[in-house]
């Protein structure tokens, strides 16, 4: 069974069930082995207007295009896509549309997530789609034995005051992550009260996140590596002053690698569980990892130290 990706979060998961895609998007960059292989993806802004180029698209939006050329060189039995967001990736509909054009016999797969129970069953719909159901239920299986490592060691919310914490996956303007992120709070013992679990990351106004006064901000823009983030989250600090948010006070800011582990939604979102609780509860897990940084709050300038 041939298959592909137009996804990166499909990519990893694919690659997780030991079926790495024979050909990928521009953006799969995880595991080292997707990156390698042929791309079927590119940002229409860096095309030229040649016709030969123009040949080549069957399918494209105002940010992406899907390569014919490539895609029928593949020969798919299933393609794997995504729904959620159009601005991230090459979305479902430009991916049918391709496949139709093309008229290959391929199956096409949106691998969507409003919230972590999605996320987990994806792993399932993947691995059945690709023919590889006792792969699918294996690998579930070990992430929620991890995910209720964390909910087991964490303090119980019923008897201790959580720490409030806001995820912002954009920094200007403000963006709090939505989906599956305010589960990943809530499991790893903090409060989330900005976005609700399955409501999509939206903009907020600084005051409304004055006024839930975070106890732990973490700033992971979409698309960033954790040096990216670290610079966003100090240029949020200099620009809008939030000296008088607990977070701020307390020197508990800290900068996320987004594409890594809070941007996708593959199985590594239970890594970003167990770094999250890493913040958020220190005397109880090891600390979070290199992508994870404290970022000064205080100087707001100059780089900062790793958290590990």
């Amino acid at each position: 069974m041939t298959v592909v990706s137009l996804f990166p979060s499909a990519t990893e998961v694919a690659a997780a069930l030991g079926a790495t895609p024979a050909a990928v998007s521009h953006q799969c960059d995880h595991p080292p082995s997707a990156a390698a292989r042929p791309t079927l993806t590119g940002l229409v802004r860096d095309l030229d207007d040649d016709p030969e180029t123009i040949d080549r698209i069957v399918a494209y939006d105002d940010v992406y295009y899907l390569d014919g050329d490539a895609l029928a060189a593949a020969d798919p039995d299933v393609v794997l896509t995504q729904g959620v967001c159009g601005v991230c990736a090459l979305d479902a509909g430009l991916a049918r549309r391709g496949v139709d054009r093309l008229d290959l016999d391929a199956t096409v797969l949106d691998v969507h997530a409003d919230d972590l129970d999605d996320v987990l069953a994806n792993v399932e719909r993947v691995a059945e789609a690709i023919g590889r159901p006792e792969a699918g239920e294996t690998l579930r299986g070990r992430l929620e034995s991890r995910i209720g490592a964390v909910a087991d060691a964490v303090p119980d919310g019923a008897s201790a005051d959580l720490p409030r914490v806001a995820v912002l996956d954009w920094t200007d303007p403000l963006r709090h992550g939505g989906l599956w992120v305010p589960d990943l709070i809530r499991i790893a013992g903090g409060e989330p009260g900005i976005v609700a679990a399955g409501e999509r990351s939206r903009k907020i106004d600084p005051e409304a996140l004055r006024g839930f006064d975070p106890d732990v901000i973490v700033v992971g823009p979409c698309g960033a590596d954790v040096r990216e983030a670290e610079r966003a989250a100090v240029d949020l600090l200099d620009r809008a002053r939030f000296d008088d948010v607990s977070a701020v006070r307390a020197g508990r800011v800290y900068a996320m690698d987004g594409t890594a582990y809070l941007n996708r939604h593959s199985h590594r979102v239970v890594d970003t569980l167990e770094a999250l609780a890493a913040l958020l509860h220190p005397d109880r897990f090891e600390g979070p990892g290199e992508k994870v940084r404290r970022v000064d709050a205080t100087a707001a300038t100059g780089p900062a130290d790793p958290t590990d």
